[in-house]
């Protein structure tokens, strides 16, 4: 009996708690779409935070019946789904009570004799007197934050430096894992979306870029001085967004922070704890720390386009100050547009990157990697149709293309049962034992025979076979190389599965140099 109460008490008291969040659009005028930035503890992987700024992300308030202002998601990177309420001054001035309750999550207790781990999250007024390592809430007569509200802007008053924060509270705790602001605007967007005229004509042009080696087609289209591009970024969330670039005598130039729309971490990352939506730019920078005022592109006599600097996508408007980080963003260098016209020839050989065995978990037989960079070009770099594209792979001496087998062991997410012509894009059903990382292509081997492997590859048009040169891949008896070697030349390091890294990490990384040749580097 006793049990049964304390569950029903726990029960009344949760869904008090709970209660006070406003969950519900409050009536009034709700303005949607806004930019919001901050300086903030912004979120590090799933439970860290580090001093930065939210730039750009995606917001919206209501102006309400009541005379009240109401911001939805109030803590800048927690999708806390809540709104919080300010209330109108004397002076014209808003203010936010607080605290206030934002969020109820499930990081509670789990003893036995706690009947849920449920707890109210409330958004509080916090100092530090440690330079941010830790913080502490303001007395109740000091728990509030002010702003003004001016032309459809919201700028947080009285706490510019991170000794002053709003930030998640449980039991007058700071819970760091959610952040905390300070520096806050929330503000109408400026820009919208580039949409050509109608009176605009069609064309193609071929992208390619030092980052980008497989060239690939894309949407053009022309009005007078004018140049409309779409497709220029990959993410599938920006494919049908278009850019602007004018023309101004023998060159083109396209300003920086062209808005693109809007994306979340999770469209160029596959993962990631941050759940917000951002307003996404297209930005020209000097380098890689260096935001430019336009991307400023020379053309030659045949109409083709060739970038200075360098374009990247930008999570907020691209400054000094906010750098988007490399998971998050498309980056090109070397950026050229060359206006299509179809032509048939040899494609361009395969790229050698790595080729391995090693043996399987019961050291019965050895798993076979074999990986290699390919591109829908011919040989003088001239944009070949990848829908038209296949490679064979040869093993060891054989004049036959390798046949690959779906079994119940082996290929098993095969989309065909067998298969010897490989399409260019092909990727089984798990991205595993037909890989593809961008032009990166990983096959994986059961036959603990093969010591060589051959890939050529070819293009089919009007008829006619087109094949590449060979690119031949031997096993290599001389092992695994240490972590103290010549630095003469440049270098880009890899982890196994062909992801670009900035420096070498533990464990097993590939080199490649920029002499061409690529080893194996393991570092302890």
């Amino acid at each position: 009996m006793k049990r049964t109460l304390f569950s029903i008490c726990a029960l009344v008291l949760s869904l008090t708690a709970s209660a006070q969040i406003i969950k519900d659009t409050p009536k009034g005028k709700l303005i949607e779409n806004l930019y919001r930035s901050t300086k903030s503890w912004v979120k590090k992987g799933w439970t860290g935070v580090q001093q930065g700024r939210y730039e750009g992300l995606v917001s919206k308030i209501v102006i309400g019946d009541d005379g009240c202002i109401y911001i939805y998601n109030p803590l800048s990177g927690l999708d806390s789904k809540s709104w919080l309420k300010l209330e109108k001054q004397a002076d014209g001035k808003y203010r936010a009570k607080l605290p206030q309750d934002i969020l109820t999550d499930d990081l509670g207790g789990d003893d036995e004799e706690e009947e849920s781990s449920e707890r109210t999250i409330t958004l509080n007024r916090m100092v530090s007197t440690d330079d941010g390592k830790s913080y502490e809430p303001v007395g109740a007569a000091m728990n509030y934050v002010d702003f003004t509200w001016e032309n459809n802007k919201l700028v947080m008053k009285g706490m510019g430096q991170k000794a002053k924060i709003w930030g998640a509270a449980y039991e007058n705790s700071w819970q760091n894992n959610y952040g905390g602001d300070w520096a806050l605007t929330i503000e109408p967007l400026g820009e919208q979306l580039i949409t050509p005229p109608s009176t605009a004509v069609k064309a193609q042009y071929i992208v390619s870029s030092k980052s980008d080696s497989s060239p690939r087609i894309v949407e053009a289209m022309t009005d007078n001085n004018d140049i409309y591009i779409k497709g220029l970024f990959k993410a599938e969330k920006l494919a049908n967004v278009w850019v602007k670039l004018t023309k101004q005598g023998d060159k083109a130039v396209m300003p920086t922070n062209q808005y693109l729309g809007i994306t979340k971490k999770t469209d160029f990352k596959k993962y990631d704890s941050d759940k917000s939506e951002y307003h996404t730019f297209a930005a020209a920078f000097e380098n890689e720390e260096k935001t430019a005022e336009n991307l400023e592109f020379s053309i030659d006599a045949t109409g083709k386009l060739t970038a200075s600097k360098i374009l990247r996508t930008s999570l907020g408007r691209a400054s000094d100050d906010n750098i988007t980080g490399e998971d998050y963003v498309e980056s090109y260098e070397g950026l050229t547009l060359t206006p299509y016209i179809q032509k048939a020839g040899k494609p361009a050989t395969p790229e050698y990157f790595y080729f391995t065995s090693t043996p399987d978990y019961d050291n019965t037989s050895n798993e076979i990697k074999l990986a290699f960079y390919v591109k829908n070009a011919d040989v003088d770099g001239n944009y070949l149709d990848p829908e038209k594209m296949y490679y064979n792979v040869y093993a060891n001496d054989s004049k036959e293309p390798f046949k690959f087998k779906k079994t119940e062991t082996q290929y098993r997410d095969m989309h065909e049962d067998e298969m010897t012509n490989i399409p260019f894009n092909y990727q089984d059903n798990r991205n595993y034992d037909f890989k593809v990382i961008d032009n990166l292509r990983i096959l994986h081997f059961y036959d603990s025979s093969i010591t060589s492997l051959k890939v050529v590859m070819v293009y089919e048009a009007d008829g006619k076979k087109y094949s590449s040169e060979p690119m031949v891949a031997k096993l290599s008896t001389a092992g695994i190389e240490s972590a103290n070697f010549n630095k003469a030349t440049t270098e880009k390091y890899y982890t196994i599965d062909g992801r670009q890294i900035q420096k070498l990490q533990k464990g097993l990384n590939i080199v490649k140099s920029s002499d061409g040749t690529t080893r194996k580097v393991i570092v302890k």
